[in-house]
């Protein structure tokens, strides 16, 4: 097979008229820029000319040399693999693991396993993850299935920005079926396949427990999103204030109780912005409720932070705090409190994720009051900038472009933002642009799931707004990827399609699923590196070249 074969385009039209291309580039200009890369990619093929393997594919720019070997990613009938291209005695000696030839110089093909992702990150330091708290942008992309990042890469390198590319909870790992460590592999062999070399983080996301922390640090993570949800005690700010009396005198001892009104009570919090600014004051009732909410989610962030202070051994880990996920909004009165608290244990964190006002809901736009979110955003931007200079962290941030001009304006100096899903939903839009039988399966089958999944989002999807499957013609499922029930639909019951099994255990979908993205793998990625630029452009970034 020509590893340099025209990849497949697809161009199909959708119900609602739009034209979807999986690369918008004709077979001309694929031919012409493959011409003016003809005497690299030759150079590369004609290491290989003298070895029996079954050749599919080369990644021309993850070729490199070092200390006379040549290095660089391939593909063969059995997946992605290392090439290691030199003189025998060379490549012999050389550390990473694999199947040797020898004609008369050398080849060894190596998997892309654990051991090799080590060795990879020690002679390619590129590949490692690392801390970005020094960059002001960063976006999280989370790669759920390990094909999407060389797309994100694609992207981001167009504009002043840090990925953390390897970025997935806990939850997300039980429903694909990967672990941290595969995580960070997957990420670093992208990068090395891009010729990435401007860093990039790893986030261990939405962890609750000690435990999930450590095994996200043992798998070589740099970013550690600790998600506080489940200690805090939502009800401090919807029980009367005769129970919050009690539960104040019962739950907090005295020299605690003498230390939060000596920092809090009879003070006035001023900041000044560039519309006049605004304050803050706690009463006596006000500091309760926010004590109590607030007190046993510190001392478990203070357990959490020594404990990555112990293990980092020197490195710094980029440290997020996570409150987005509680029942109501987190006013500037909570994050002033909770920033203060933090401060005053000695606890410093890179990034903050507030519950907005609105509703950020899994792969649409933001819902909500435009005007009473950018007012919430410059407060918790400007407590932010009094108290640490840390970044305010968007969640579920994919897709929320009429929000994206605000963050732009307003937190262009700390901004974190997290997407994962919709890069999942771009995987499903190509499932549709070139396999529209599996689609349809996976589409039916999503609704089956679609009860159970909803258990675990916030989500309003109105399933009987979903257009009627059996009422489409092919060229017009695409565009069920652009009607916001749908996208729900299927971006909340990835873990059941990604683990539906017949009667004798065989996967439904996932091996045709990986197969079709594996073989339009080049059009999976212009899909990616189109929309993550979109998300990037709407919040006003400029391109650097």
């Amino acid at each position: 097979m020509n590893p340099f074969s025209e990849i497949d385009t697809v161009k199909l039209c959708g119900y609602n008229g739009k034209t979807y291309a999986t690369d918008d580039r004709s077979k001309k200009d694929l031919k012409l820029n493959c011409q003016n890369k003809t005497s690299v990619r030759e150079n590369i093929l004609d290491l290989f000319k003298p070895f029996p393997i079954d050749l599919i594919k080369i990644y021309p720019k993850s070729f490199s040399s070092d200390k006379g070997l040549t290095y660089g990613l391939i593909r063969t009938s059995q997946g992605k693999k290392l090439a290691v291209l030199g003189e025998a005695s060379l490549v012999l000696k050389d550390p990473f693991r694999g199947e040797c030839y020898r004609n008369p110089s050398a080849l060894k093909v190596c998997d892309l396993t654990a051991e090799n992702t080590q060795c990879l990150m020690e002679l390619f330091p590129y590949t490692r993850p690392c801390s970005l708290r020094s960059h002001p942008i960063t976006i999280g992309t989370g790669d759920r299935l390990g094909l999407a990042t060389p797309g994100h890469i694609r992207a981001i390198r167009k504009f002043d920005v840090r990925p953390v590319l390897a970025q997935q909870s806990t939850r997300e790992n039980r429903q694909t079926g990967r672990t941290f460590e595969e995580v960070v592999r997957d990420a670093a062999w992208a990068v090395f396949q891009e010729d990435y070399r401007d860093g990039y983080g790893a986030d261990g996301d939405h962890l609750k427990s000690l435990e999930e922390v450590k095994d996200s640090l043992n798998s070589g993570v740099s970013m550690v999103t600790l998600d506080l949800s489940e200690k805090l005690i939502s009800e401090a700010f919807g029980l009367p204030k005769e129970t919050i009396d009690r539960r104040f005198e019962r739950e907090i001892d005295v020299g605690d109780r003498e230390v939060f009104s000596h920092m809090f009570l009879g003070k006035e919090f001023s900041f000044q912005t560039l519309r006049g600014g605004f304050s803050i004051r706690f009463d006596e009732e006000t500091l309760k409720r926010n004590v109590l909410l607030f007190h046993k989610a510190l001392d478990f962030t203070e357990e959490v932070y020594e404990s990555i202070r112990f293990r980092s051994g020197g490195a710094h880990i980029d440290f997020e705090i996570s409150i987005d996920e509680t029942p109501f909004p987190t006013s500037p009165e909570n994050h002033l409190f909770l920033i203060i608290e933090l401060n005053h244990r000695g606890i410093r964190i890179d990034s903050l994720a507030p519950r907005f006002v609105g509703d950020f809901q899994k792969g649409v736009d933001y819902r909500g009051d435009l005007s009473e979110f950018r007012q919430q955003l410059r407060k918790h931007v400007r407590i932010a900038e009094e108290y640490g200079h840390y970044k305010i962290s968007v969640h579920s941030g994919s897709d929320k472009f009429s929000i994206f001009p605000d963050l732009g304006e307003l937190a262009r100096k700390a901004l974190h933002l997290k997407t994962a899903g919709t890069s999942w939903l771009e995987a499903m839009r190509l499932i549709a642009l070139v396999n529209p039988l599996l689609y349809r399966e996976m589409h039916r089958f999503a609704f089956s799931a679609f009860k159970e999944a909803s258990k675990l989002y916030h989500v309003t999807t109105e399933l009987d707004q979903i257009p009627d499957l059996e009422s489409l013609q092919d060229e017009e499922l695409p565009a069920l990827l652009d009607q916001d029930d749908s996208r729900q639909l299927l971006h909340i019951t990835y873990g059941y399609l990604l683990n539906a099994r017949n009667e004798t255990g065989r996967n439904f979908f996932r091996e045709r699923l990986f197969q079709t993205l594996a073989r339009y793998e080049e059009d999976y990625w212009s899909l990616l590196e189109t929309h993550i630029e979109k998300h990037l452009t709407s919040i006003g970034l400029k391109k650097i070249n």
